[in-house]
């Protein structure tokens, strides 16, 4: 079988490393949620309203939220299209009676589908007082996370008075992601500080994707209660092929080869000119 001459081997090499070097992937579509929330509180009742936007760039379906404060959950009808750009909203009233004073959390979550009816949902938290209010002496810093399958979720919580206190932690989750245990319970001394952690998996977040997940941290002092909450950011770690992950070891692979088959062809070419 004759060498191919240097023209045939510059376009082999050419279509390789044309291969080798993928082009960058076409921009996908973006699903996004984003929610505003104000809330309000009179004697016996606490009302909250909820504008949720699609700030993505694909249409979004199917379109729920949920309330959750004090114990319970309450859900919004169900919006069936929200195009990019477009806002909706959602009320909410709840009954106080025999609540304490104090400030309190609130968790909010939009669930809602993209064009496949792949599930997916959008989460905020915040706190809310009921007749005072207090500010907690917790100080609650999270770590944000690359997640695979699993992982540990830290935060690093500091009591700041001059009092132990006996806290409960929460953990709020998407539905995408699980927890085993997302509360916990423990005791804090005065001027002390600790790291909670959770242990959290990925049960269906797609791979690149990057949530919000919050945690409330609750004690109740000289008959008031406290909230502290701590926000973290999980991203989803990206799923890479084998071939993408070691491109460079592939790349510089090649051009040793080449540079082999360019030698090869030179000195073949010299044995066959004139006078070799």
């Amino acid at each position: 079988m004759p060498f191919p001459t240097l023209e045939q081997a510059a376009l082999w090499l050419l279509l390789f490393f044309g291969i080798v070097s993928t082009a960058a992937p076409a921009t996908a579509d973006v699903l996004k949620i984003e929610t505003e929330t104000t809330v309000e509180v009179s004697a016996d009742r606490v009302t909250a309203r909820v504008t949720f936007a699609n700030r993505g760039t694909a249409p979004a379906y199917n379109l729920q939220v949920h309330l959750i404060a004090l114990g319970l959950t309450d859900a919004s009808p169900v919006v069936a299209h929200l195009d990019p750009g477009q806002s909706e909203r959602a009320f909410f009233e709840r009954a106080i009676r025999g609540v304490g004073k104090g400030r309190y959390p609130m968790t909010v979550r939009v669930d809602f589908h993209d064009a496949n009816q792949y599930p997916f949902s959008a989460l905020s938290g915040m706190t809310f007082h009921i007749g005072e209010a207090v500010n907690p002496d917790l100080a609650a810093l999270a770590r944000d996370m690359i997640l695979h399958q699993s992982g540990t979720l830290r935060f690093d919580v500091k009591n700041l008075g001059l009092t132990p206190e006996k806290i409960s932690a929460t953990l709020v989750l998407p539905k995408e992601f699980s927890s085993a245990q997302p509360t916990k319970a423990f005791d804090m001394d005065q001027r002390s500080d600790k790291t909670v952690t959770f242990e959290v998996r990925n049960f269906s977040a797609l791979p690149g994707a990057a949530y919000p997940v919050f945690s409330y941290f609750e004690y109740d002092s000289k008959g008031v209660h406290h909230t502290a909450l701590a926000r973290a950011l999980i991203t989803v770690a990206p799923d890479e092929n084998l071939f993408r992950r070691f491109r460079w070891l592939w790349i510089t692979l090649a051009g040793i080869l080449a540079a082999l088959l360019i030698l090869v062809l030179i000195k073949e070419r010299r044995k066959k000119s004139p006078g070799s």
